[in-house]
């Protein structure tokens, strides 16, 4: 038993010598071994437009939506037996927005702050801006409400009055997401033209 661990030994000593003395080797005139990295441009662009992009993990940063703007008062016909309390259980006043289930789940969920621009009567354009100043007065919104689930990429705002509501009929508006949810960081506006001085009044 000595014997054949002794002679493993001396095979492993032998290989450890030639593997030294390979690895030793002057190279030819002294000169260092080196790998050169190759750049090669091709005549005409590569058609990449088979690949697949990668998938954006999370939410873009301020990202912006195109949406149809109505609006809603703490009536029993336009919302529930509770008026007065939103989806999220907050009481509503000026600054609060509903927004349709199929933006909720995904891209504006609850207590996401939002920055409104009023792009005009929905159907026409005409009025873009008329209530702007209203919207920049308030700064932020927040998402504490739904609509009803046959809603699609809407929003809705509430308002005291119901003769406020009728006045601002169905609008087509920009929103600008500045938090996302509860939790997420709060971010500058993106918008240069917009001197809105953020405040939420919005509350709990």
């Amino acid at each position: 038993m000595a014997f054949h661990i002794s002679g493993k030994l001396c095979v492993l000593g032998v290989v450890m010598a030639v593997l030294i003395t390979a690895f030793s080797v002057p190279t030819p005139d002294g000169v260092a071994l080196q790998v050169a990295p190759q750049v090669s441009l091709l005549e005409e662009p590569r058609d990449l437009s088979g690949t697949s992009a990668p998938v954006p993990l999370g939410p873009v940063a301020n990202p912006r939506y195109t949406l149809r703007a109505t609006a809603y008062n703490s009536l029993e016909s336009q919302t529930d037996s509770t008026p007065d309390i939103t989806a999220t259980g907050a009481r509503t006043k000026f600054g609060i927005v509903a927004v349709s289930r199929d933006m909720l789940t995904r891209d504006i969920p609850y207590g996401s702050l939002v920055r409104i621009r009023d792009l005009g009567n929905y159907f026409n354009g005409r009025g873009a801006g008329n209530y702007q100043s209203l919207l920049d007065s308030q700064g932020l919104f927040i998402v504490e409400d739904t609509m009803h689930q046959r809603k699609q990429r809407q929003l809705d705002v509430w308002f005291p009055e119901l003769s406020s509501a009728q006045l601002w009929g169905i609008r087509r508006v920009e929103i600008e997401v500045i938090r996302y949810g509860r939790e997420g960081p709060t971010l500058a506006s993106t918008w240069s033209d917009f001197g809105a001085t953020p405040q939420l009044l919005a509350s709990r």
